[in-house]
């Protein structure tokens, strides 16, 4: 059975939450302020863009034009599709030379950096893995997942597809594969990359209070009415109980802030009673161990995103060693067996809605 996708009602239920919370700020001094949001499906989740200003013009005019660059940047960079990273896909086996847009080399060239610094946890060059299991097809409603065979699983994993292997040619701008098992999908980096994209065209036209959320997945600019962004963190026990508490853990956001969570609830498989989630783990070709929810919070959205991913397959165990090497403070771990592992510096921000007492881990 395909799995419901959990990032979409994640994204709604955020919107809900955000815009009760913009409102509630409001007082009589700044009646003046208006939210301004629009709903869009992208990067296969809903996106939720959401300004204040008291411009209603300025705002539409911001907003149209964030729609257009998601939208365009969710073609060029689909790894199925016909756009630039579609067409990349189709050329990496010949082992030559070819040339592609400078959107795609520059995601290669942020990508290999944080392979390297993840220490090849974050690993986009498995998309042949992803697509063998069967992941590009989470929205046919039509499908039926078939489980990969072990030896299918063993062929790819034998060949180390790796960032590594993606040559560069700074002089031509042209790329190619030294490994024809190399495909690449950047869906646990390109969405955090369009997300800073869309915050430079809100910040070029003036617009200096917003939140751009992706699913869940975020990043906030200003603040909602002079107070921090509020942003609560999905519980992950809420995917297979919907009586449980909605959020497990509250964060107030400061501008220029991005919070970044991957979950095992978010797109999945329940194949013969056994759950088989999207992110995969490049040492085994299976989905990762231990982890049920990695949230992240940084600087830059693209960091965001690959660390979130990076970390969860780096599990209970690894995760402290990873985060200082791709240089993550703010970091909280929930484990399969519902323990909460805390970084010392999330430990000191995040407002954790529950019983369960934290490990901070030093």
């Amino acid at each position: 059975m395909l799995g419901v996708r959990g990032d979409v009602i994640n994204s709604i239920f955020y919107v809900i939450v955000i815009a009760a919370l913009i409102m509630a700020g409001c007082s009589s001094e700044e009646e003046s302020l208006e939210l301004h949001q629009q709903q869009l499906f992208t990067f296969g989740t809903l996106v939720d863009i959401s300004l204040v200003t008291d411009d209603p013009e300025q705002a539409q005019l911001a907003i149209d034009m964030v729609s257009a660059e998601f939208d365009r940047l969710h073609t060029d960079w689909h790894p199925w599709q016909d756009g630039a990273l579609g067409q990349v896909n189709k050329q990496l086996s010949s082992l030559e030379f070819f040339s592609t847009s400078p959107s795609v080399i520059s995601l290669l060239q942020q990508s290999n950096l944080l392979s390297e610094k993840s220490a090849g946890l974050f690993n986009p060059a498995i998309g042949k893995l992803i697509k063998l299991w069967q992941f590009d097809q989470l929205e046919n409603e039509q499908f039926q997942f078939t489980m990969p065979s072990a030896e299918a699983v063993q062929s790819l994993l034998q060949q180390k597809p790796q960032m590594q292997d993606i040559v560069i040619n700074n002089d031509t701008m042209q790329i190619k594969s030294n490994n024809p098992a190399v495909s690449l999908d950047f869906g646990a980096f390109a969405k955090g990359v369009a997300i800073e994209r869309v915050i430079k065209i809100l910040k070029a036209n003036k617009i200096q209070n917003a939140l751009i959320n992706a699913g869940g997945d975020l990043k906030v600019i200003g603040t909602k009415n002079e107070r921090p962004w509020r942003i609560g963190i999905k519980n992950p026990d809420q995917a297979q109980n919907p009586s449980a508490p909605a959020v497990i853990a509250a964060i107030k956001l400061h501008s220029d802030e991005s919070l970044f969570t991957s979950g095992n609830y978010e797109r999945f498989f329940e194949f013969q009673g056994k759950h088989y989630h999207h992110i995969i783990d490049p040492r085994t070709g299976y989905p990762g161990r231990g982890t049920r929810s990695v949230t992240v919070l940084t600087k830059d959205a693209g960091l965001a995103d690959a660390a979130s991913t990076a970390l969860f397959i780096a599990g209970p165990e690894q995760w402290p060693e990873i985060a200082r090497k791709m240089g993550i403070e703010y970091v909280m771990l929930i484990s399969t067996d519902d323990r909460i592992y805390l970084s010392p510096a999330m430990a000191e921000r995040i407002e954790l809605l529950t019983d369960v007492e934290p490990e901070i881990i030093r």
